[in-house]
C-alpha cells in the first residue's frame, strides 16, 4: 500500500516528461492558452468593476470611517482570488476535456507503438469527454454534500478533514484516468472498480495532483500533466488486466 502510493505519486513525474515531447507539446498548448485567455478576462473585467462596488458600499459609511476602504479592498479582492483558485480547476477541466481525450491517445500511441483502435469520431470524442465532466461533477457534489453532514456531526466530525483529504484525492485519480480509460470505453463504473483494485496507487496519484494544484501558477499547467501521467499509469499498470479481460 505504502509503496503504491509513492509509485502514484511518481507518474506525476512521469507526466512532465511526457508534455515536454514536441509530439504532444499542441495539446497542452492550445487548452492551455483558451484557459489563460478565460480567467485573465474574467479577472480583468471582475477587478475593473471593483472599484464601482466598492464605492457603491462606502455611499453608506459615514465619512469618519473611510478607512474601511482599504479593508473593503482587501476582503473583495481576496474573496476573488479565492474563487478563482477554487474554481479553476473544475471549469478548466471542461475546456480542455476534448483536448485531454485526444492527448491521451496520443501519449498511449507514443508509448506502446500501437494505434488505438477508434471508429468513433471527433464531434462524439468531444460530446463524451463533456458529458463525462458533467457527471463527475454531480458525483463530486453528491459526496461533497455526504461529507458536509459528516463533519457537522459531533463526535464523528473530527475524522472530516482527513475524509476530505482522502476523498479529494480519489476523485482527482478518478477525474484523470477517465482519459485514458475512457478511450478504450470503460465506463465511469468499470473505473472505480479498476481504481479500487490498486487504491494505494490511485491515491498516491490524486494526493500528488491535490499538493501540485494548490500552488498558484503551478495549477496552470497541472491538467496536462495529471493527464499525460494518467495515461502512463494506465499503460503500465492497467492495459494488460484490461486487454486479458476482453480476450
Amino acid at each position: 500500500m505504502i509503496s503504491d502510493i509513492g509509485r502514484g505519486t511518481a507518474y506525476l513525474a512521469r507526466g512532465v516528461a511526457l508534455i515536454k515531447n514536441p509530439k504532444i507539446r499542441p495539446y497542452v498548448l492550445i487548452p492551455l492558452t483558451l484557459n489563460i485567455l478565460l480567467f485573465g478576462g474574467l479577472i480583468w473585467a471582475g477587478f475593473s468593476q471593483l472599484s464601482t462596488l466598492v464605492e457603491w458600499l462606502m455611499s453608506f459609511v459615514p465619512g469618519w470611517l473611510a478607512f474601511l476602504e482599504g479593508i473593503l479592498w482587501l476582503l473583495i479582492s481576496s474573496f476573488a482570488l479565492v474563487l478563482v483558485f477554487f474554481t479553476f480547476t473544475p471549469i478548466a477541466n471542461i475546456i480542455s476535456a476534448p483536448f485531454n481525450a485526444i492527448m491521451s491517445e496520443k501519449i498511449e500511441e507514443l508509448l506502446t507503438g500501437k494505434d488505438i483502435n477508434s471508429n468513433v469520431s471527433l464531434m462524439t470524442i468531444i460530446k463524451d469527454s463533456i458529458l463525462s465532466q458533467l457527471g463527475k461533477l454531480v458525483y463530486i457534489l453528491l459526496w461533497s454534500l455526504v461529507l458536509l453532514v459528516i463533519s457537522l456531526i459531533p463526535l464523528i466530525n473530527f475524522m472530516a478533514p482527513v475524509l476530505w483529504v482522502i476523498f479529494g484525492s480519489w476523485l482527482l485519480s478518478l477525474e484523470y484516468l477517465d482519459y485514458p480509460m475512457g478511450n478504450h470505453d470503460l465506463t465511469f463504473k468499470q473505473q472505480k472498480i479498476a481504481l479500487k483494485k490498486r487504491r494505494g496507487l490511485a491515491l498516491g496519484f490524486g494526493g500528488g495532483i491535490m499538493v501540485l494544484t494548490s500552488i498558484p501558477v503551478i495549477n496552470f499547467i497541472v491538467i496536462p500533466v495529471a493527464v499525460a501521467g494518467a495515461t502512463a499509469m494506465w499503460v503500465d499498470e492497467f492495459n494488460a488486466d484490461h486487454a486479458l479481460q476482453n480476450t
